[in-house]
């Protein structure tokens, strides 16, 4: 019972996760509908079974996200109609558009028109991948199905409630919301990212809407891939607690505990495979989004560079150039923050999950009869110990701190480049 009592007052992870389906939903990245699992209540002979391990009783079945073909329109219908407004208004404003500078008339040109570009490309990749965002909750479902079989197992003494907290997840997540989207919108109304550049912005009274649509777009879908994967690190970082807790049961030879950690090899082997679909889902997603932060940092480095020289250069502030250089310099500080927020959280996830790995293997102080216990606890794990986990970009590349790391390098690199054809251009 007590074990029982630990997972009651609790947040359903099917039910945790349906604000997060309802705005990628409104955002239309989300066509399908979404189908909340049954609750399981375990009494009376039911109980019995879960005591005794059978991991397969009552396992969640079926689909979590079904066809729509209302939703498929809604999705199709809303994104095509604002590709075509971004077009039409995008075309009116080139003719706005007057300057000399060669690499200023780039930016502006890859500025006007990248949104509709965001749109279609983040749309068409989220609904071809809707098959494997739905695998990738059932599984996570099936996982918290399990969990409790793992515990169950052992007689615990220790109070400490050993749980997934959906509460602290869903209110991060609301939190990375509204922060995400509420920093951009001032921003944008501050001094659009589409017009942004060292001369000043120009005032256009559709140039909010063609920004602040793309850019939402953008934080839904970092958003959705960081929201999941702190959905698996927090399950891993479960299985690493409680592993850490049946040492000392592991270390006496305990049978329950032998019978806890197979339950525990299984649902690692879920996770890693949780990681797999995850990769699915947002790889694609992700190599866009990072590619898209990359060049307008470069971008917006290479303008308050421009802005540094020329003030350097005539020794006296022009207009509201002060101005502008901060506003450029709060976007900055954001996107390094949100491609922070999308490497830490891969980052953290594969470390977790090496970490139970690392946990799975038998200690040195055990005996031999131990040792062998432990590695014939299940066949799984001569699998998944030698298996090299990472959360990449369709395969591309690893996403984690280091890619940080080399995207600021990259950057210093491609700023040192753009001003020295600014400047050879130019003649100066």
């Amino acid at each position: 019972m007590a074990n029982r009592r630990l997972f009651e007052g609790k947040i359903k992870l099917q039910t945790a996760i349906i604000p997060l389906y309802l705005v990628s939903k409104l955002c239309c990245l989300n066509a399908f509908i979404y189908l909340p699992l049954k609750k399981y209540i375990v009494r009376g002979t039911e109980r019995r079974h879960f005591i005794a391990g059978d991991s397969s009783f009552r396992r969640p079945t079926g689909k979590t996200l079904a066809f729509s073909c209302v939703g498929l329109l809604h999705a199709v219908g809303c994104s095509l109609g604002y590709v075509s407004y971004h077009i039409l208004s995008s075309l009116y404003q080139s003719s706005k558009l007057t300057d000399s500078n060669l690499v200023r008339v780039a930016i502006d040109l890859k500025n006007q028109y990248i949104g509709c570009i965001l749109v279609l490309s983040l749309v068409t990749v989220s609904l071809y991948r809707q098959p494997a965002l739905s695998r990738l909750i059932h599984v996570l479902l099936q996982i918290d199905h399990n969990i409790p079989v793992m515990m169950q197992a052992v007689d615990r003494t220790d109070p400490t409630p050993t749980v997934v907290n959906n509460v602290v997840w869903l209110r991060n997540v609301l939190l990375m919301l509204v922060l995400g989207v509420g920093v951009k919108a001032v921003l944008e109304i501050s001094n659009c990212l589409m017009y942004i550049r060292d001369s000043g912005s120009p005032f256009s009274s559709n140039c909010l809407l063609l920004c602040i649509v793309p850019q939402t777009l953008c934080v839904i879908s970092e958003l959705q891939f960081v929201a999941y994967a702190l959905l698996i690190r927090d399950r891993f970082r479960l299985l690493n607690r409680w592993l850490v807790q049946l040492q000392p049961n592991l270390a006496r030879g305990s049978e329950a505990a032998f019978r806890s950690v197979h339950h525990l090899a299984h649902i690692h082997g879920q996770l890693l495979s949780a990681i797999g679909l995850l990769n699915r889902c947002f790889g694609v997603q992700n190599g866009i989004l990072l590619l898209f932060q990359f060049v307008t940092l470069v971008e917006l480095g290479y303008n308050t560079c421009m802005m540094s020289m020329r003030y350097a250069e005539a020794n006296i502030q022009q207009g509201d150039s002060a101005e502008d250089f901060l506003e450029t310099v709060y976007w900055i500080v954001w996107f390094l923050v949100e491609m922070f927020a999308l490497c830490y959280a891969s980052h953290s996830t594969v470390e977790e999950a090496r970490a139970t790995v690392h946990l799975l293997r038998p200690p040195f102080t055990y005996g031999m009869n131990q040792r062998t216990h432990f590695r014939m606890i299940s066949q799984q794990q001569l699998v998944f110990l030698n298996l090299k986990t990472s959360i990449s970009c369709g395969g591309l590349f690893a996403v984690d701190l280091t890619l940080l790391h080399a995207i600021i390098g990259a950057t210093t690199t491609y700023l040192i480049i753009l001003i020295q054809f600014d400047q050879s251009f130019n003649g100066d």
